[in-house]
Parts: C-alpha cells; sequence; structure tokens
C-alpha cells in the first residue's frame, strides 16, 4: 500500500477554506486554486481536480509533474517540493534530455510511470473512477500529445535485461484475447486490461531498445486503447481520455506512428461526442501532420472521416464533402492485405456507414445532405457481413434517425425494431447510447403511435 503524504494534507488543512468559514481549505478548493494559478503565470489551461488532490494526498502518486508541484508550492506558501511531502523515486527518474533540449516531456521512463500511475488509480479507486464523466477539453487535452511530434527520449541510458523472443510472444497472445473480448463488445474485464497493462510496462523498465522491446510496447499501447474504448462504453471519459494518451505514447516508444494516429483518432471521436468539434479536428489535424509522410491510404481514409466528423458538427457543408471526397480517395488507393491490423476494418460497409452518420449530422445543418445519409448507410447494410451483428445494429439505428431528421417516423421505427434482436443485453455499450438519441429525436413525434410503442420498448429495454 502507498505511505499516505501526510504533509501535504496538512498544508492543505492549514489554508482556510474560502467556502467554509473556520475549515481548511477542501481538495476541490486546492484544486481549483492550482488551475487559477497556473491560468495566470502561464496562459495555459490545465484541469486538475479533487480527485487527483486526493491521490497526491493517499501517495499513490509521489511526484506529480513540475507544473503542479510549482502551483501548489505557490498556493499553499511552501518554500519546496519536500516540504510538500514530494519525493521523486530513482526508478521513476525520467532520463536526461538529449544536448541541446532544456526540457524533454516525452520520455520512455515517464511514459511508464504515467501509465502505472492510471492503472494503480483505477484498480484503487474502481468507482470514482467510474463517476469520472467530465472530458478535458483545450490546451487540457490538446498539450500533452504535443511530444508525440518529437523524438522519444531516454533508450541511450538503458542497461536493463532483454526480453526473450518467448516472452514477447506470450505478451502478444495475452493482447489477442483482450482484442477479442473488445470486439465483440465486451464490457467485462476491463480490470483484467488494466491490470495486464501494469504488468507490461512494469517489465518494460530498464530494457534496452531493439525490435523485441518495441513489439512489447506496441502491445502495452494496443492494451491502453482496448482499455480506453472499455472505459468509453462504460462512461467513464475522463479515464479513458488517460488511457488513449497513454496509448498514443506508448505506440510512440513502439516507433509505430501509424497506431499512435488511431489512439488519436480515438480521442477526437470522443471530443465529437462530448459536442467539442473544435478540439476533435485538432485533434486530427495533429495525427494527420505527424503521418503525412508515412500515413497509409488506409489510415489516411479514416483520419479524413474523423475530419469530416469535425467539420459536419460545425455545419461546414463545403470542407465536409472536400474531406468525404479525400477519404473515398485514399480508400480506394489501398493495395490488398498491405495495411496494418489495426486498420484492417475498415471495409467497404465501415466507410460507408462512417461516411453516412456523418452526413446525418450535417443533415441538422442542411436537411438538403439527409439523402446521402440515406444512401451512404444503405449502402452499409447492404455490405455488412453478418458476422457484425453490433455494426449491423448501429446502421440500423442509424438510418432511423435520418428517417426522423426526414419526418418519417414510421420507417425509422421499423428499422429500430429491426435492430433490437441485435442488441446484447450483457454489453450495450456505445449501441444502448444511440438508441437512447433515437429516443429523445423521436420526441416531437410523441403523438405517433409507432413512435409510443417504440419508445416505450425502448425505455424498458433500459429499466431492464
Amino acid at each position: 500500500m502507498p505511505e499516505p503524504n501526510h504533509r501535504l494534507r496538512t498544508a492543505r488543512e492549514r489554508c482556510p477554506s474560502s467556502v467554509t468559514p473556520g475549515q481548511g481549505m477542501s481538495r476541490s478548493e486546492l484544486a481549483e486554486g492550482v488551475n487559477a494559478w497556473l491560468w495566470a503565470t502561464t496562459s495555459r489551461r490545465y484541469d486538475l481536480d479533487g480527485h487527483h488532490i486526493a491521490k497526491y494526498e493517499r501517495g499513490v502518486v509521489r511526484f506529480p509533474i513540475g507544473p503542479y508541484r510549482a502551483a501548489l508550492q505557490a498556493v499553499l506558501g511552501a518554500a519546496s517540493d519536500a516540504e510538500l511531502g514530494f519525493t521523486a523515486s530513482p526508478r521513476r527518474t525520467p532520463s536526461p534530455a538529449p544536448a541541446g533540449r532544456s526540457d524533454c516531456p516525452w520520455s520512455t521512463d515517464g511514459v511508464l510511470a504515467a501509465v502505472e500511475e492510471t492503472a494503480r488509480s483505477e484498480v484503487l479507486n474502481r468507482r470514482d473512477a467510474l463517476r469520472s464523466g467530465a472530458v478535458a477539453a483545450g490546451i487540457g487535452l490538446l498539450g500533452p500529445l504535443q511530444g508525440w511530434l518529437e523524438p522519444m527520449a531516454g533508450w541511450s541510458a538503458r542497461a536493463g535485461a532483454a526480453l526473450s523472443v518467448a516472452e514477447v510472444e506470450a505478451i502478444e497472445q495475452v493482447v489477442v484475447v483482450f482484442r477479442g473480448w473488445r470486439s465483440v463488445g465486451s464490457g467485462l474485464g476491463r480490470g483484467a486490461v488494466v491490470g495486464q497493462l501494469a504488468d507490461v510496462t512494469d517489465r518494460l523498465h530498464g530494457t534496452p531498445d531493439g525490435d523485441l522491446t518495441r513489439r512489447v510496447y506496441l502491445a502495452a499501447a494496443e492494451l491502453a486503447k482496448i482499455a480506453g474504448s472499455m472505459a468509453f462504453d462504460a462512461g467513464a471519459h475522463r479515464l479513458a481520455q488517460e488511457h488513449y494518451v497513454h496509448a498514443v505514447q506508448l505506440a510512440k516508444a513502439a516507433c509505430a506512428d501509424s497506431f499512435a494516429a488511431v489512439a488519436i483518432a480515438a480521442l477526437a471521436r470522443q471530443s465529437y461526442d462530448a459536442g467539442e468539434a473544435g478540439d476533435g479536428l485538432e485533434l486530427v489535424q495533429l495525427a494527420q501532420h505527424g503521418t503525412r509522410r508515412t500515413g497509409t491510404p488506409g489510415l489516411r481514409a479514416m483520419l479524413a472521416t474523423r475530419e469530416a466528423w469535425g467539420y459536419a458538427q460545425q455545419g461546414r457543408v463545403y470542407a465536409f464533402h472536400r474531406a468525404v471526397g479525400a477519404a473515398e480517395d485514399a480508400f480506394a488507393e489501398q493495395l490488398a492485405n498491405t495495411e496494418p491490423r489495426w486498420l484492417r476494418g475498415l471495409d467497404d460497409a465501415e466507410l460507408a456507414g462512417t461516411i453516412g452518420a456523418r452526413f446525418r449530422d450535417l443533415s441538422r445543418h442542411d436537411p438538403t445532405q439527409a439523402v446521402h445519409a440515406e444512401a451512404y448507410i444503405g449502402r452499409a447494410l447492404d455490405h455488412r457481413s453478418p458476422d457484425r451483428p453490433r455494426n449491423r445494429a448501429m446502421d440500423l439505428v442509424g438510418l432511423a434517425r435520418v428517417y426522423l431528421l426526414t419526418g418519417e417516423p414510421d420507417r425509422a421505427c421499423a428499422l429500430v425494431g429491426d435492430a433490437l434482436p441485435l442488441f446484447d443485453h450483457r454489453h450495450p455499450g456505445r449501441l444502448a447510447r444511440k438508441l437512447g438519441d433515437f429516443d429523445r429525436e423521436a420526441i416531437r413525434y410523441a403523438d405517433v403511435p409507432a413512435v409510443r410503442e417504440t419508445q416505450t420498448r425502448l425505455r424498458d429495454l433500459v429499466s431492464a
């Protein structure tokens, strides 16, 4: 068990609360003071909260990042890190920055320490993690990702034991199992994924650079992304963001920029779901910039669809059509079996379904675009493989939502009726949220009998 940081807690409680006279400052008040001080002194937005202060006081995090330590000293009137109980572990101290650089935001040891902190926090505070629905935005989200465009530091100082072929293959086989869980929409087992991620990162400490080491970094990146997607499905969006960022960092260490870009695209999708179209577009453009020389046609197509998503939310019709054209052109350039494993799911059906859903978003700004949404989602349904029932159900619900926009509620309800038998009650995930979206969007047709009946079925499903 971590040793509590009594010095930090004492320093906080010694400061008077501005909300409750006669009592010490709360963790949330301290976090707000830290964020305000950082904004005033750096003009950068940070998102520390009371949950993180609690981790510092419990000793889960022994040495926060430099900006937070400086702000905590300023707000609490401390003269040093030691006065607040912060001590750097020799094992977790990042390697020195390369000559000629004054700072190095990403290093191999620093990335591993960050991943382990998140994993340990999730295991110890699972209930709090599941409640952390708010997502980071602006510089709080984009700032930590800028390092993926820089070289990864820390390899030259490593002299630990090398990994064996058998060990690496065993780790990769575990990832295959967890990938299968994710592909069927399983909401179970995130604790097992996070635990495995912590074990893998612990093994990576001190390992020298080489092909085997990079394969394990890529395996860890996949585990982090799987954990992020599982957290996203469970509604733990802030935690999902942390896992996705770690997936980017680990993929960078693996020299797998394509996978890092896919993880950044997952963050962009999350921003779009939160209504932060500007953040999503910046994330996509960051991924595109980092892979502009190495990106395969499949990667360029996928990133272009994510770019189109942002334009759709903003109602930018011309920019949207340009991005869709770029996606289709890049997709047409693909050669058989040349894409990395993580991009092979982008087939004809997936591309059509994705573009159709984005046309539906655009139709909210320009109703004339709804005809394109109907055509693309219809094409997706024609090409969907029978062994992808969850994807087919998403297409059906997506097309139903198009018919709500075009004033055809009876057709919409019929499609939802076709989708419900494909619904897995054990693992509702995103399909449940899309059905909830349909329920809300159908309210304006509440006087239509088919809509009332469908809404009753949906609400019974939720209560069950």
